[in-house]
């Protein structure tokens, strides 16, 4: 019989059965498709143990253990290799994309010998040449058209080339770098010699300027060739002094909206220590946010006209974070330089080239650290959904090892032949959860993770000590409060009643205590007997003679007549005019009494004076007021 199709579909069941492909095969019809050119032929006979149709795959390759587990097992389904696909790339020109928006995600490899392929299943779709070795590739919404088609960036040198439909549209060239004026001021002289312009680029070096690839290779030149020296500065001196620069890292940033298709700019770090975001359309630099150092790695959250943030791994092992078009001052420095750099919705994960890898919070404090026994080739994000959103670490190493950590607990881990120095997680054809892997020789291998993968810590036997089953003893006061606790849960309606009625009996009794002030003459306000006064008093003076104003208004709406107004003190003070007769109170008008007090106290003692205003029909005060005297000067003799 002929192969028509050869989907790899995963048969889930006995450990033994893990990792199978099955082929369907039917008689009698002509091969079709680009899967079917890839497909094996058939064996003259099954061989013992094998069923036909099914090819069994070697548990031990597998990883697979189907006895009782000593050691940490892979949690990968080896699905398809290719050993000489010539896929030489690094994690940064790896990337999955629907290009054609049929809902066939594709694998797109910018390799080192400036190819970008195109993979669709097993089968290799198409070529195109670039024109300088890429350093980034990432796909792109530049559009919100239907269909939604993805164009791809590819960044190489100095450029970053635009794909639509996998077909050069259009390439961005960087700006070039701004250079300090004294160094175009020294070029721009005319008369000036081969020597003495060298001389004045050292002094400019000497003092921290900056100089430009020209300026640096003058000065390269030995002071004995004259000769050659002249000629290099005649040969670039009509030449206009520009410093371009290149691309050394890219990612994308959404624009307004979180959906997976929805519109996004081009984030790229230049040579420079420059980051540029591009428009949509990637013809132009939307925002330039400077850099202490070259960046070397991004990681991009957030909506570029909301709120965003760029975690920046540089060059110089320092991590910067540029939150809205600003760089924060809030830095991480890392033990050495890095090598890979991830972001979670509340951590950042760093790789470094002492064998370790970080954990941060997005804040800068240090959550981890792993260490590992080889160094880090590269990193990668797991990210599945599924009852609850899990992330993991994929962590490629030089000894061949392949890690999986969840959080700082080792899930998995699996060996393969040639050193990884690529990766990408993600969709690829019709299924969600796969891992692609670039090798160092070239190959490319795909895994699928099962739907029913265990990523939890404990199912490698992994987790806390047996120790924490031990009951501790708790303290009495902890015992009580857990009683208290537990005793406001059983009777909180009651508690709750309770509280509003003493709530209620105290602001009754508040009331009750205010109206007792305004209507027995206790306070500065009355309103007895239906009149309505209040009284304010002010003092004046250094001592030890001060002047008393007091201020009476009637705030009601009736004349008073014929109160009388008294002042009483200890015998610290003398008050000269101790009671006042008012005649009369008109409505709205204020009454101002002044009043002479002397202080008796030879050291200046302080005291109160009380003021009392008295109706002729009561012997309970109208007002009072307390007047509080501040301390006397002392008099020289």
């Amino acid at each position: 019989g002929k192969v028509r199709d050869c989907s790899w579909k995963l048969i889930r069941g006995k450990p033994q059965e893990r990792g199978e492909l099955l082929a369907n095969v039917k008689d009698g019809e002509p091969p079709s498709g680009g899967d079917a050119a890839q497909a094996p032929p058939p064996p003259a006979g099954p061989p013992p143990g094998h069923t036909t149709g099914k090819l069994q795959l070697d548990p031990e390759v597998m990883n697979v253990q189907t006895g009782p587990v000593e050691r940490i097992s892979s949690v990968w389904l080896d699905a398809w290799q290719d050993p000489v696909a010539n896929a030489k790339a690094f994690s940064q020109c790896v990337r999955l994309a629907d290009v054609f928006g049929d809902g066939d995600w594709r694998l797109l490899v910018a390799d080192a010998r400036k190819k970008l392929k195109v993979w669709k299943g097993t089968t290799l779709q198409s070529e195109h040449n670039l024109l300088e070795s890429a350093v980034a590739i990432t796909p792109f919404y530049s559009e919100a058209n239907t269909p939604r088609t993805p164009a791809v960036a590819v960044a190489a040198g100095a450029f970053v080339f635009i794909y639509r439909n996998l077909r050069p549209y259009y390439k961005f060239t960087l700006p070039p770098v701004d250079l300090d004026p004294k160094e175009l001021a020294v070029w721009g002289e005319e008369a000036l010699e081969a020597a003495q312009l060298a001389q004045q680029l050292h002094a400019l070096r000497e003092a921290g300027v900056a100089l430009s690839v020209r300026s640096t290779d003058l000065l390269a030149i030995d002071d004995a060739e004259t000769a050659k020296r002249q000629a290099f500065v005649e040969r670039h001196k009509a030449t206009p002094l520009v410093q371009p620069t290149c691309v050394t890292c890219m990612e994308t940033i959404k624009k307004n909206l979180e959906e997976p298709d929805s519109v996004s700019c081009l984030c790229v770090g230049t040579e420079a220590g420059q980051l540029l975001i591009l428009d949509p359309s990637g013809t132009s630099v939307a925002h330039k946010i400077a850099l202490p150092a070259t960046p070397v790695f991004l990681s991009v959250s957030g909506l570029l006209d909301v709120d965003y943030r760029v975690m920046v791994a540089a060059r110089n092992g320092v991590v910067y974070t540029v939150k809205n078009h600003e760089l924060s001052t809030a830095v991480i420095e890392l033990e050495s330089q890095p090598c890979g750099l991830l972001r979670t919705p509340k951590t950042i994960i760093v790789g470094c080239m002492n064998n370790t890898v970080h954990s941060y919070h997005v804040k800068g404090k240090k959550n981890f650290s792993l260490y590992l026994p080889a160094s880090v080739l590269c990193m990668e994000l797991l990210s599945v959904q599924r009852q609850r959103m899990v992330k993991a670490l994929i962590v490629a190493l030089a000894n061949g090892e392949v890690r999986v950590y969840n959080e700082k607990q080792l899930v998995s881990i699996h060996q393969t032949n040639d050193l990884v120095v690529g990766m990408r997680f993600g969709r690829f054809g019709r299924e969600d959860n796969t891992l692609i892997s670039t090798h160092a020789s070239g190959a490319l291998s795909i895994k699928i993770l099962p739907r029913r993968a265990n990523m939890e810590a404990s199912a490698n036997g992994t987790g806390p000590p047996p120790e924490q089953d031990i009951p501790l003893n708790i303290p009495k006061k902890t015992k009580l409060y857990v009683e208290q606790t537990q005793r406001e849960r059983e009777q909180a309606i009651d508690m709750h009643r309770i509280f509003q009625r003493d709530l209620c009996k105290l602001r009754l009794s508040t009331a009750r205590a205010y109206v007792r002030v305004l209507t027995d003459g206790q306070g500065p306000i009355s309103y007895t007997a239906g009149s309505s006064l209040r009284l304010n008093a002010q003092v004046q003076g250094l001592g030890p003679h001060f002047k008393i104003k007091l201020n009476l208004q009637n705030t009601g709406s009736k004349p008073i007549f014929g109160l009388p107004m008294m002042l009483t003190s200890s015998p610290v003070y003398k008050i000269s005019t101790a009671q006042i007769h008012i005649p009369i109170l008109l409505p709205g008008l204020n009454y101002l009494f002044e009043a002479e007090v002397q202080c008796m106290d030879a050291n200046g003692a302080a005291d109160s004076i009380r003021v009392f205003v008295f109706s002729p029909s009561s012997v309970v005060p109208v007002l009072s007021a307390i007047v509080k005297m501040p301390l006397s000067e002392i008099l020289e003799q």
